[in-house]
């Protein structure tokens, strides 16, 4: 997995292409990955809890794995089994004169085989759904809605700490 070609691994605060809809077909948009915030504590909010979101312009980060974060590393990555590709779901705002256009993306409760991990992460819409998704067809919610245990493949961390590799050798 090449970690400096995948979206959903090299992150936060970065420009990234998203994929919207424009109100008759889908179309890729370059955001930056972080909404906006009105507290002064808080730079940008990459990341928006799925249930209390407000979800009215979806769009989807395409992406062959995702990482799991725990104090800022990528401890492990996780991919949909049998699919080359998934659809993180977030959401999008259009660019004002303070911010660029950006999105945050949307969390879930853990899903059966990321659990051991985290308690939540990035929300994944299963692939049948990915238009319906980004043409707002059906309650958002519905369709963010748990995979079966065993859909996801756990990689370890892509890149090991220097004395980790030393001490291999």
């Amino acid at each position: 997995m090449d970690i400096e070609g995948n979206d959903a691994l090299i992150g936060i605060g970065r420009f990234h292409r998203v994929m919207i809809w424009d109100g008759v077909r889908e179309r890729e948009k370059e955001l930056h990955w972080g909404l906006p915030s009105r507290d002064p504590d808080v730079f940008q909010i990459p990341l928006l809890k799925s249930e209390t979101a407000i979800i009215d312009r979806p769009c989807l980060l395409l992406a062959d794995a995702f990482g799991l974060v725990k104090q800022g590393k990528t401890i492990y990555s996780a991919s949909l089994i049998g699919e080359p590709l998934m659809g993180i779901a977030a959401v999008w705002r259009p660019e004002s004169r303070e911010w660029p256009g950006s999105f945050a993306a949307l969390t879930v409760a853990a899903y059966d085989d990321l659990a051991p991990y985290k308690d939540r992460h990035v929300a994944v819409v299963h692939p049948e759904d990915l238009f319906d998704w980004l043409e707002r067809a059906r309650p958002p919610l519905d369709m963010l809605r748990r995979f079966p245990k065993n859909s996801f493949r756990i990689a370890p961390p892509i890149q090991q700490s220097f004395g980790v590799l030393l001490g291999a050798a």
